[in-house]
This record gives C-alpha cells, sequence and structure tokens, in this order.
C-alpha cells in the first residue's frame, strides 16, 4: 500500500513539475511561427477548425545566381458538399489595390564577414498564429547607393498583415524599418524580434 502512494505521489509530482517544463502543461507558447516549406503546407487561416492551403515554389533567374519564391494563400470551405478553395489576397504595400501572391528574394553566396554561407536572404516571410490573431510579416533588404545589396548589411523594411475575417483578406497593420543593419532577413525573422512587432501594432 505504502509501495503505491509513493508511485502514486511521484506520478503527480511529474504530472504537475516535469510535464509542464517539456511543453504539456496548459501553459502553452502564445506564439507559433511557421516558416513557410517549399511546395504544399496546411495551415487554419480562419480559425475555422479546418486547415487551410498555403503553397510555395521557387524558381531561378535565367541567368542563375538569385531565387525567387512565390506564395499564395486559400481558404478551404464547402460548397454543396465540395471542397472548394478560395484566394486569400494580400494587400499591395502602396495601399492600391491586393495581389493574390507575395514574393521573396534570395541570392547564392555570403554576406558581410561570413562569405561562406551558400544562400542570403534578401528577403523573407514569416506565418504566425499570435493570441487570437494570424499574421504574415515580410522584410526586404532596403540598402542605399552607397551600399551593395548582396554583400553590406543594411535595414530592413519590414510590413505586418493581419488576416481580416470579414473581407477574408491580409491586410496591413504596420509598416517600418529597422534601425539595426543586418545582412539576412532570417536575421530580422528571429523569434524575439517578431513578438516585439506584432505587440507594437496599435
Amino acid at each position: 500500500m505504502r509501495r503505491r502512494l509513493k508511485i502514486s505521489l511521484l506520478l503527480v509530482t511529474f504530472m504537475l513539475f516535469i510535464l509542464p517544463k517539456q511543453g504539456y502543461g496548459e501553459e502553452k507558447d502564445p506564439i507559433k511561427i511557421i516558416q513557410i516549406k517549399n511546395g504544399i503546407n496546411y495551415f487554419d487561416i480562419d480559425n475555422d477548425g479546418i486547415k487551410d492551403l498555403i503553397i510555395s515554389a521557387d524558381f531561378l533567374t535565367p541567368i542563375g545566381g538569385n531565387i525567387y519564391i512565390a506564395y499564395s494563400f486559400y481558404l478551404n470551405h464547402e460548397i454543396e458538399n465540395q471542397k472548394h478553395f478560395s484566394y486569400v489576397p494580400i494587400e499591395v504595400v502602396d495601399g492600391k489595390g491586393a495581389e493574390a501572391n507575395i514574393y521573396t528574394y534570395t541570392k547564392v553566396g555570403g554576406c558581410g564577414n561570413d562569405m561562406s554561407k551558400e544562400e542570403t536572404n534578401i528577403s523573407g516571410l514569416r506565418l504566425i498564429k499570435f493570441k487570437n490573431g494570424v499574421y504574415l510579416i515580410y522584410t526586404e533588404k532596403k540598402c542605399n547607393e552607397n551600399k551593395n545589396t548582396f554583400t553590406d548589411k543594411c535595414p530592413f523594411s519590414v510590413v505586418i498583415y493581419q488576416y481580416d475575417d470579414e473581407d477574408k483578406v491580409f491586410a496591413i497593420k504596420k509598416k517600418s524599418q529597422t534601425k539595426e543593419m543586418y545582412c539576412d532577413a532570417d536575421e530580422v525573422l528571429k523569434k524575439d524580434l517578431i513578438i516585439k512587432s506584432i505587440k507594437s501594432i496599435k
């Protein structure tokens, strides 16, 4: 009897103190960051319990050396018991309408002091679920005429989009530019900086 009681106490201790630290507790990470992979991706954009569709594909420029990736987003719903997909437009940065796709751009080779890298991301995109909202963060390198976009550190523009369930669109919530200079878009898209950017939306 005492042995069973000891085992029970050990199990309760494990559940109360060990499992939460391993990510099984009620307090989960409030932010989920999705780095969209090449091909077909599934994610519930409109929070209706049905996985929506995200497609990304890359292509090389004719002379090689540069890689462009296009992303498009589709809501998944049923019409007359049949699956139906519809575009989720993304608001254009200059405010003139919307478009279905967004693009990122990578060049072959390193940047700054690390020229050994195989690729450097000149722009980048992340899909984020934060609290009750779904966001896209797009960042792009912005060098002046004295800097080389491919090899120098420069500021990055950052555009935050939020999914608008009423208009079924990713609408721009904030545009800014980093004060710090970076080589690669992945440096701007680190978790702590993403959280800081989203929390700064008014």
